[in-house]
């Protein structure tokens, strides 16, 4: 057997996510270095521009991307300096800077969401607390009900429902960054159940349904999770979210419209899958494997032909 390749896998904190990961990539013949992109850096007395721990002599065949720990704005750029200087070397990044940036924003989803025609709440961003006020008046008075979120968030935390302008007024707005999205009402009055689809390679792999007793169906909230079956429209609007923001690999949260069609809730670039292996006993580790081998595979082709 050839020599194994070498990779990076990138989060703040390792825990079952990389575990799994590890225990699949070994099968592909694939060894995992798991590191924390702020432990990186940007050096000009290296080759490639790059510090990586664990790769000094040479870079990764491939990097993987798990999670980015909060930062300054100057932090979260220097890391992104990095991954897209890893694409740009040839190493192939899943998911790539690009897809972690449309991704990461909420309000930049919803944009791509939006002009990619996709099907997603209603939603207003702004900084102007005028305006956002001006915004939610004319809802409230449509009897429109407000979803407030944290601009960057995730596993539900700091999202408040609010009805009215006192209600809105009270809400802690975090960064001084107003992101309001209607509120769907569930299919099924008092029955708050979502979806979430995990995307790999245009294909999903694996799904699950969430129900909660509470609005909020996020399983880090409580929710529990159920294996479920999926249609045909609920698998291409996946897909297609999953490439509106350019992502290899998403999870993606769908939820039912009153009158029994989907809309696209969130894209999630570095999606956890715990829930989702409990739930269904896939586990996308051995997917995402798969997909970063052939990644690594076609890479190592190309730079033999470009050597030729």
């Amino acid at each position: 057997m050839s020599s194994p390749s070498k990779i990076v896998i990138f989060n703040d904190t390792h825990g079952w996510h990389s575990r799994q990961l590890i225990i699949a990539l070994a099968l592909h013949n694939i060894d995992a270095v798991l590191c924390d992109l702020a432990d990186c850096a940007i050096d000009l007395e290296q080759t490639t521009g790059l510090m990586i721990p664990g790769f000094e002599e040479e870079l990764p065949a491939a990097a993987m991307v798990r999670g980015i720990a909060p930062g300054t704005l100057e932090q979260i750029t220097l890391r992104m300096d990095l991954l897209h200087t890893l694409s740009e070397l040839g190493v192939p990044v899943f998911n790539p800077a690009s897809a972690i940036e449309h991704t990461v924003d909420k309000a930049r989803t919803s944009l791509r969401l939006h002009l990619a025609g996709i099907h997603t709440p209603k939603t207003w961003a702004c900084e102007n607390r005028t305006i956002a006020r001006n915004i939610a008046k004319t809802q409230f008075e449509k009897g429109v009900t407000l979803v407030i979120k944290p601009l960057f968030g995730c596993q539900g935390k700091g999202i408040e429902k609010v009805e009215s302008l006192a209600e809105l007024e009270a809400v802690n707005i975090i960064g001084d960054a107003f992101y309001m999205q209607e509120y769907i009402e569930p299919f099924e009055p008092e029955d708050w159940q979502d979806w979430r689809l995990m995307v790999i390679d245009n294909a999903v792999c694996a799904a699950m349904s969430r129900r909660s007793k509470h609005w909020i169906t996020n399983f880090a909230q409580g929710a529990s999770c159920f294996s479920t079956t999926i249609t045909a429209e609920m698998e291409q609007l996946a897909i297609k979210a999953t490439q509106a923001v350019q992502a290899d690999y998403a999870g993606v949260d769908l939820i039912r419209n009153k009158d029994g069609s989907y809309t696209v809730l969130e894209v999630n670039s570095v999606p956890a899958w715990k829930g989702l292996f409990q739930a269904t006993g896939i586990n996308a580790a051995d997917n995402l494997a798969h997909a970063l081998a052939k990644r690594i595979a076609s890479a190592q082709t190309n730079a033999q032909d470009h050597v030729q």
